[in-house]
């Protein structure tokens, strides 16, 4: 019996679930439907609602105890994806995965620190644990040249960026390495990381030229950060980390189409995405379990969704792709494979929306409405927000989110892609307290359905995203 029919009592009780969310009493529950809005540009009213019901019954097995937190590349992320898949095919969408199937096997290399990384600038050596502190490593070697931040929205793509005295450390776009002057904080905590080996990230073996989606961070003493600041600018920069031989381990995409309708515009493709996968097991005593319900069974039940109502309804003209990733939380592999060894033409895509917590509201906008990472960057957010969907910029700039989810992989090839999100910094991020009971269930549907008819209606014509002038990352 092979691995794929042992799912099968789970996957076929999922969606008989789905296809029948109503409670077993038979009886709608208050805000289950959400009321229908108009299609845009004067289409009328369909008939296509989100249920609470069927979200609920997602988000009920992705986020439960059952898979673990669905850590990157692990069995659980891959039941997952086993379920989503079967998701599509009752929902009669296109397989777009391997050997004629919806889920996608990508195989990865992993390493394992072996000794303490050490920064090389000439005849510099800054050593982790003395020096500086490297907690999760890109990869067992990153280079570039200086630049000392001042303020700039991006860097040249590849820089080792040293910020200014005092400033917490954060990302940049375009950096690979991005160096902090440790605060208090850390350096109460010194001695206690300095024992600790670095995580060093897997890498995608049929490639080797993965872009990174977000920087190595690490903390430097004072004396340390004020002896690469006297250093000249685009002096060469490097972090070795000596890792051990790597092992092979595996991530899942799943990924499904529903081709356009039109002759012409059907080779117009619009992804709908998310990333499957969270932290997995967590802690070492207690509740032990990341289960990620916000972060990010959420933005993956959002697709679902647009994708069993727009599978139910009238196909549209553009080709519209529903893809999952695997591995987001340890490098972006999954978004990484899709767009480096793609299954479809990258200059057919005119837009990537990614769906990223949307699980509770943010404080920081309207009640109901949700915020776009990039929003300024080019016209697709406020032509859809002109269409009826509730999407306002940013409200936390700060924290570059634009950067640290997976659209970023497709804007760095050029493609018009941004982050649909409702997350207000809540405390539960990456803690075993992101769980279903915090969920906001009417938030989340009403989210959902928010952005079918204006997503429908960017399928259904014309208009071609464009980035603002100097909004595409470089």
């Amino acid at each position: 019996m092979t691995t794929r029919y042992l799912l099968a009592p789970i996957l076929a009780l999922a969606v008989a679930c789905s296809a029948n969310p109503s409670p077993s009493t038979g009886r709608m529950r208050p805000g289950d439907l959400i009321a229908i809005q108009q299609g845009a540009r004067g289409s009328s009213v369909r008939s296509t609602v989100v249920s609470e019901a069927s979200v609920r019954s997602h988000m009920e097995f992705l986020a439960s105890d059952a898979l673990n937190g669905r850590g990157s590349g692990t069995r659980e992320e891959w039941m997952a994806a086993e379920y989503i898949a079967a998701q599509f095919s009752a929902w009669g969408l296109e397989p777009l995965g391997d050997e004629g199937g919806f889920v996608q096997k990508i195989a990865l290399a992993g390493y394992e620190a072996t000794g303490p990384p050490v920064v090389e600038a000439g005849e510099l050596r800054f050593t982790h644990g003395r020096d500086i502190l490297a907690g999760n490593v890109g990869r067992p070697t990153i280079s570039g040249q200086l630049v000392k931040y001042a303020g700039e929205e991006s860097v040249p793509m590849g820089s080792v960026v040293l910020l200014p005295p005092g400033e917490p450390a954060r990302q940049v776009t375009g950096a690979v390495l991005v160096i902090a002057e440790a605060g208090e904080r850390d350096r109460e905590q010194w001695t206690t990381r300095a024992a600790r080996l670095p995580r060093v990230s897997t890498e995608i073996t049929e490639f080797v030229a993965d872009p990174l989606p977000r920087a190595t961070i690490i903390l430097s003493t004072t004396e340390t950060h004020a002896a690469l600041g006297a250093l000249i600018d685009r002096a060469e920069v490097t972090l070795r980390t000596p890792v051990a031989e790597p092992t092979r381990s595996y991530t899942w995409n799943v990924v499904a189409s529903l081709t356009g309708s039109h002759e012409r515009s059907a080779d117009d493709v619009i992804v709908l995405s998310a990333h499957i996968d969270h932290i997995g097991i967590c802690a070492e005593e207690g509740d032990t379990i990341c289960n990620g319900a916000d972060d990010n069974a959420s933005g993956t039940v959002a697709v679902m969704e647009l994708a069993r109502a727009m599978a139910s309804g009238p196909r549209p003209r553009r080709t519209i792709v529903f893809a999952l990733f695997g591995s987001e939380e340890r490098g972006g592999h999954g978004a990484s494979h899709f767009v480096q060894l793609p299954v479809i033409p990258l200059e057919s895509i005119i837009a990537d929306i990614q769906f990223e917590m949307i699980g509770r509201p943010d404080e920081a906008v309207e009640p109901g409405e949700l915020w776009l990472t990039g929003f300024e960057r080019s016209d697709l957010g406020p032509t859809l927000a002109e269409r009826g969907a509730r999407l306002v910029a940013d409200p936390h700039p700060e924290q570059n989110f634009f950067q640290r989810s997976d659209n970023f992989r497709f804007a760095r090839e050029g493609i018009v892609a941004h982050t649909v999100s409702s997350f207000g910094l809540h405390e539960d991020y990456h803690r075993p307290s992101d769980e279903i009971r915090l969920i906001d269930f009417a938030h989340m549907t009403a989210a959902i359905q928010s952005m079918l008819e204006p997503i429908r209606g960017l399928a259904n014509d014309e208009f071609r995203p464009e980035w603002a002038p100097d909004g595409r990352p470089r």
